[in-house]
């Protein structure tokens, strides 16, 4: 059944009711998060995932024990070291859509049917609140350019799991940013919203234009759209990690190729259990003592708040690189800060408080929005969403148009193994700002020294399209199939691209000419 007919037998008074559960799922890269709607305060709440100890989340990790043929999750797969073939899975979003299997116990399964014991298991947890209640409605969230056999496999997983019929839609992480913004407010004239979301695996934001149609539906265009995963918070725990080794080292004088699996696992799960005090007393500017409890004999370090400076310092830079990107590299040009309506930063790396400290001081005169539960913002934002679907509260639809990624193929045709094919020199899927890898042509023109050559368009069902006709005028009068010319193309805006060509000799030979020429094409 799906979720339309399914929806069609609920009544507005059936989903007044606490057994009635509507849900928000963000399945992280490194957390998992679920909100509810509560229908006696009229708002989306997270939930306890730790099972009573006041965390709102869990490491998305699963393990299988093939001693006990049993499956854990989270936490207890996260920290667990067992003394055998244990399989850890992280990360399992990211492997959606790639088609890789896994062997567990001598069978090869997929992933949508892993990920879906786990999303049984997150679901179970939520019974906690309420042993009789039942799923009636859930939006899950999915990465802004989720592809569509990653989301094809997240719904297969879904329905494995038996939620099929109360699965409403997938939400991408810009509109649950903007629907927990925007909830309870009334949208009354356009706005430039800045979001940054500091994750586990990158630090990803953009600008949102927002602009009313009426009380139910805004029109939004996405103006710019960067990530970096050089910068996630997986970076930060191996940098501390390192760290502790160089501790551990220092005292017990053992070099690190000297260590083994449990000495490294150790030091990962004190670091991970350690990183939440350090950061608090480095906010303090207070030095941290750490207990090396698991070591033998054990002993103490102290990590110094200057040395916390020295390990920040870089990431501090490579951050505010990052926010000055977002507002240059627009669709429409540079934004000033000043054109800025709000700003929301969301994600855990915004628990710690040097990084809202820099936030403040990139931006001192407006108000950054920081939720409560940073961390648990998207699971808001799609819980909020799916209770609009349902009726629950007023409609709210957004709609965001997006010019971020070519939808296309640009290339040329030419000869290759003998035969004629299309060679991309820009592929689909390519964000405007990034940069294509430049091609290089070796060419025949007998006794001409002019070529023309189309350049095309092609779709994802193969069809293609001539964009222009590039003229090579004067160029160099080489021997035959010795003239070696590299095309370049790049974006100017999202709209329009440039493309180089220049002559790059024949080895030894033949010296590169001075010949170049560019050539503007628009989209």
């Amino acid at each position: 059944m799906s979720w339309k007919l399914f929806k069609k037998q609920l009544s507005s008074k059936e989903l007044d009711d606490e057994t009635r559960f509507i849900l928000g799922i963000d399945i992280g890269t490194r957390a998992t998060k679920i909100a509810i709607w509560n229908v006696n305060r009229k708002q989306a709440e997270l939930i306890d995932m730790s099972g009573g100890y006041g965390n709102p989340s869990i490491p998305t990790v699963m393990q299988y024990i093939p001693e006990n043929k049993e499956w854990v999750f989270g936490e207890y797969a996260l920290l667990n070291k067992g003394d055998f073939d244990d399989i850890t899975i992280n990360n399992i979003i990211s492997k959606l859509g790639t088609k890789e299997l896994i062997e567990i116990s001598g069978k090869a399964m997929n992933i949508p049917s892993i990920l879906a014991r786990y999303i049984r298991e997150i679901i179970d947890m939520c019974k906690n609140l309420n042993p009789n209640g039942e799923v009636v409605g859930l939006v899950a969230t999915v990465p802004d350019y989720f592809s569509e056999e990653a989301k094809e496999e997240f719904k297969r997983a879904f329905a494995m799991a038996g939620l099929e019929k109360v699965l409403i839609t997938f939400m991408s992480f810009r509109e649950c940013v903007l629907r927990y913004l925007y909830f309870g407010q009334s949208i009354e004239k356009k706005e430039n919203v800045l979001f940054i979301d500091y994750g586990g695996e990158q630090i990803r934001g953009g600008l949102v234009q927002v602009n009313p149609e009426d009380e139910k539906h805004v029109k939004a265009e996405s103006l710019s759209f960067l990530f970096d995963s050089s910068l996630g918070g997986k970076k930060l725990d191996k940098l501390l990690k390192e760290l502790f080794i160089d501790f551990y080292c220092e005292e017990t004088g053992l070099l690190r190729t000297q260590l083994d699996e449990d000495n490294i696992h150790q030091i990962e799960v004190f670091a991970y259990q350690s990183k939440g005090l350090l950061f608090q007393n480095y906010y303090r500017r207070k030095p941290t003592k750490l207990y090396f409890n698991f070591a033998y004999p054990a002993f103490q370090k102290t990590l110094e708040v200057e040395q916390m400076d020295k390990l920040i310092e870089p990431l501090a830079i490579s951050i505010k690189e990052f926010i000055s990107n977002l507002l240059k590299k627009t669709i429409n040009g540079e934004i000033k800060k000043e054109e800025i309506d709000k700003i929301i930063a969301v994600g855990g790396g915004f628990e710690m408080n040097w990084v809202k400290r820099l936030m403040k001081n990139e931006f001192p005169e407006i108000d950054i929005e920081y939720p409560k539960d940073s961390e648990g913002t998207l699971a808001l934002g799609a819980c909020l969403g799916a209770a609009s679907y349902l009726g629950v509260i007023p409609e709210f639809m957004i709609d965001i148009k997006d010019c971020h990624k070519l939808t296309f193929d640009i290339g040329v045709k030419g000869l290759f193994e003998k035969k004629t094919r299309f060679i991309p020199l820009m592929e689909r899927n390519t964000f405007w700002w990034q940069e294509s890898k430049a091609k290089i042509f070796i060419l025949d023109l007998g006794r001409d020294n002019f070529l023309e050559i189309p350049l095309y368009a092609k779709n994802d069902q193969g069809e293609t399209k001539t964009l222009d006709v590039i003229k090579l005028d004067n160029l160099p009068r080489n021997p035959s199939r010795t003239l070696r010319l590299k095309f370049d193309l790049k974006f100017n805006q999202y709209d329009s691209i440039e493309l180089s060509v220049k002559d790059c000799g024949f080895g030894e030979i033949i010296p590169p000419s001075d010949y170049f020429e560019t050539f503007n094409i628009k989209l």
